[in-house]
This record gives C-alpha cells, structure tokens and sequence, in this order.
C-alpha cells in the first residue's frame, strides 16, 4: 500500500511531495533544521485522519487560498483546499474510516494524544483504583521487556497494566495498595509506553514529531533497534522527526532523511542522507582544512589507504565524508557553493567511483580509476579463484564477495585496496596527484 500526500503552501512549506510504501516496515528518520517544515508535515499526515488538526494546533496565517493537500492511497485521492469561512482546509471527499485508520501521529506538547490522555487517567482513576483493589489487571510482559531492553535495567519487573473503557493505564503497585499510575512516571518513560502502545496497535504509519524531546541520550541510542523490532512484529512503519545525534547514528542508511527548504527555489525536498551528511548539514564541521566528499564508507576507507600510500606527508587536516550516493555527495558540495558551511568552494572536492566517469562531472567532481572497489574486487576473482573458499562454491555479486573476504579474513580490507593499487598502480598513481595536489603543500 502506498500513501502519498502533496502539500502546496501551507507554510513553512511551498511545495513538497511525501511518499511511502507502507508494505515496507520499518522506520524513517526526517531530519532539518528548524523552520524546513517537519512539523507541518507532521500535520498534514494527522489531517488526513482527524479533518481539524490544523484548527487545533495551528494559526489560520499559515494558510491562503492556494493552499491544499492532496492525499492519495493506492488509487484513490483525496483534496483538501482552503475555505475561507473555516480558516482551514476541507475537503468534499471525505476520507472513509478504513482509510483515516491508515496513520496515526503523535505531536509534541501540548498537542499530542499523549497529553490529552492526563485528563482522562485523572478522570478514571476511581475505576483504576478499583480494579487495582480486585486484583483486576495484568502483568504487561512485551511492554516490560521493551522497556527493559532500551534502559538496561530491570525497574519495570513489577509494573501492572489495568484496561478500563477509554484505554490503559500502567501503574506500580504497592503493598499497602498504594499505587503510582504511568502518567506520575518520569516524562521520557509514560512517552516510551505510548509510543510503544501506538506501534502495537498495528496501524500502517505511525508517525512521531520531535520523538527524542523527553529521552536522555542513552535511551534514544537504544531505541531505534527496539522500534525495528516492533515494526517487524506488527506491520507498522514509524516515521520521526528528531534533532538527536545519539539517534541518526543508530540508524541503518536507507532510514535517514534531510528535509531542506530552499527559499529561491521555492520548492521543500525531502531527500535520503547519510548519517555524515546531515551531521554536517545540521551541524558543520570545524577545524579541518579540506574536505572530500564521497559515496560510501568502502570508498571512503579505501581513499585513506590511497592518501597515505601516494600522498605522504599531507600538509592540510582532512575529513573525508561519505554521503550514501554520487548525488548526495555533489549536492552537498553545491550546498557548500552556497552556504560555505564547510569552508570556501576551492577547498572542498568530491571524489566519485569510476562508474561515473562516462558521465559529465562538473569541476571539482573526481572519478577513481577503478568501476568501484567492490567490482574491480570481484574482476580480480574471477582471475584468481577464491570460490572453493566459501561455503557451497556459490556465485557471489561484487559486495557480497568483498563481505565475504573480509569478514572471513581471508584478506583485510587493506590487503584488498594494496592488491588493486599495485595491480593498477599507473592509472592509480596518476589519480593520486590530484589528491595530492588538493592536501599536500607542491613546490617549495
């Protein structure tokens, strides 16, 4: 299943398409700075389930009258416009149950489910209280475990989950009957039982806004396995927004995102980043005086052999930063152009694998003369037979071959690029020099 949602000036955001395949599970990561339209976003996702979101949480400023959200499952579509006697977006389709059923969003305070259930543990705590007294609750063991697993310790052992008519409530209970109900719990532990209680429900997309706000460092760098897990379990997806670097660095490459707002283009893209990438964009590097962008960590490693086998002694600090892709890495490197967040336009390269060289690269842009690490590996076996090496003789694509010789020892990963150095040692030496050229100090 597909959902899909076009947002048109609904500001912060100009324009901007957001897509997922539902069929997938698993988690994504939206990152960007304050400002690019991760909120609004999160917005127009929960409008398409409860019509008023933008009236309850939102100025009616953000709106004018070309304004409107276009949802579409699968091959239905839905239009919302804005209506100038509501001040908001409506709709003349209007989206069944089964549809609104699709997404569930939780938003940050004061707006999210969460803080609106305080009420209602407040309101039914008589109906809590005696159902605690007849011993009517249950020993939630998945919730339990979850919680144990993300903050290490077994403080959730004896934690009782009691089901009154509007929902659940956590509580520890004491001897004398005394009792603490989840929404007494630190902030960061009542968000973790409801986050896990929105994924467990089974709902396709379940999307959180700012999902790190009440957790401690150590906490998020354990959560993300965790919602893997569940999303697995339940056949959910989980989007987030997050600013936490203790998080995006647990985060698998095809989890992370950059939601960039470019005022002159008038457009907000949603992009797939790497962890390097963002941290970069977010956060800048300092401290260095060049920089090499490039495509992935293969590369990136198999660039430092290269420098400190024809390069040595460099004279200017480096960071190289592998982006995820070829396009990734140039746009990041035109970014700079702009922004300088690097450093100066001459003092920032990209260095791509050789299968680009058949494309035309603008200044700045390099090609390794091999197709890539990985293929110029497996063209080298197929010369020298390591098949009988592995379980079964069977065929192996490029990566996997690299993988295998690696994780098997059979050569380290430096052994691997000294063996494609001195096998192309010319064609190697003659890209060496611009390497050289960009961080030693030529000449006297």
């Amino acid at each position: 299943m597909r959902f899909r949602l076009e947002v048109e000036n609904v500001r912060p955001i100009n324009s901007l398409t957001f897509e997922i395949d539902l069929s997938r599970q698993g988690l994504r990561c939206i990152v960007g700075k304050n400002g690019a339209g991760k909120t609004t976003l999160a917005k127009a996702i929960m409008n398409f389930a409860r019509a008023d979101t933008f009236v309850r949480t939102s100025s009616d400023g953000i709106f004018d009258s070309t304004s409107s959200i276009r949802y579409t499952v699968e091959s239905d579509e839905y239009l919302f416009t804005y209506d100038p006697a509501l001040r908001s977006l409506t709709t003349r389709k209007p989206v069944p149950a089964h549809h609104k059923a699709i997404v569930s969003v939780e938003m940050p305070a004061p707006h999210g489910q969460r803080f609106t259930f305080f009420r209602t543990l407040a309101d039914q705590d008589d109906e809590i209280r005696q159902a605690l007294v007849l011993d009517q609750c249950e020993k939630p063991i998945a919730l339990i475990e979850f919680l144990s697993c993300i903050y290490q310790d077994r403080r959730f052992n004896d934690l009782v989950e009691v089901r009154f008519r509007r929902g659940a409530c956590c509580c520890f209970v004491y001897p004398d009957k005394r009792y603490i109900r989840e929404d007494y719990f630190s902030s960061g532990e009542y968000f973790l039982i409801n986050l896990y209680r929105k994924v467990t429900q089974g709902t396709p997309l379940v999307v959180i806004d700012e999902i790190d706000v009440s957790l401690d460092a150590s906490t998020q760098a354990r959560l993300a396995e965790q919602l893997r897990q569940l999303c697995a379990l339940h056949k959910s997806t989980v989007v987030f927004t997050s600013h936490s670097l203790a998080l995006m660095q647990t985060l698998e490459p095809d989890e992370l995102f950059y939601l960039e707002r470019d005022e002159q283009a008038g457009a907000t893209t949603l992009m797939p980043m790497s962890f390097n990438g963002i941290k970069s964009l977010m956060f800048g590097f300092r401290g260095y005086d060049r920089y090499i962008l490039t495509e992935d960590e293969v590369l990136k490693q198999f660039l430092e052999y290269t420098i400190s086998r024809y390069c040595s002694p460099t004279f200017y600090s480096y960071q190289i930063i592998c982006m995820g892709g070829h396009g990734q890495a140039k746009g990041l490197m035109n970014r700079n152009v702009q922004y300088q967040f690097l450093g100066h336009e001459e003092d920032v390269i990209c260095v791509l694998d050789g299968d680009q060289a058949s494309q035309h690269q603008p200044q700045r842009v390099h090609c390794i003369p091999l197709p890539d690490v990985e293929k110029a590996l497996w063209n080298r076996y197929r010369e020298v037979d390591y098949q009988h090496r592995f379980e079964g003789g069977e065929m192996l694509g490029d990566k996997q071959l690299y993988r295998q010789i690696t994780r098997s020892r059979l050569l380290s990963a430096e052994e691997i690029f000294a063996l494609l150095c001195d096998r192309h040692n010319a064609d190697m030496t003659r890209f060496a020099q611009i390497l050289a050229a960009f961080l030693c100090r030529l000449g006297p």
